[in-house]
């Protein structure tokens, strides 16, 4: 991930999970999985990046960048929650496609 995070020049920062309790605590449910905070660390949006990742020349809509603007600019973030594009986190002891039975239901 860290030589694609080069490659693509991706402009966020990548956290590297090796024990998965940062995953845990925030629910991550795939990678990348975004979570933006204010400085309160109050969680003010949490999802995909943009709506067509693989090709962001064909993307609707950045809903991180537009939950950043809205919230720059003293505005409440209108989609909060978006669902994460990407590969499922592997957690380590489990089945490739295994969730937390807590986060199946959250998007």
């Amino acid at each position: 991930m860290v030589l694609r995070m080069q490659e693509f020049d991706f402009p966020w920062l990548y956290l590297h999970d090796k024990i998965q309790t940062t995953a845990s605590d925030y629910g991550a449910l795939k990678t990348p999985h975004f979570f933006f905070f204010d400085n309160k660390w109050q969680l003010l949006y949490t999802g995909r990046n943009t709506d067509n990742p693989r090709d962001v020349s064909n993307r609707t809509t950045n809903d991180l960048e537009e939950s950043i603007k809205q919230a720059t600019e003293s505005r409440d973030v209108t989609i909060p929650v978006t669902n994460p594009i990407g590969c499922n986190i592997k957690w380590e002891g489990k089945p490739a496609h295994w969730m937390p039975p807590e986060a199946c239901d959250l998007i």
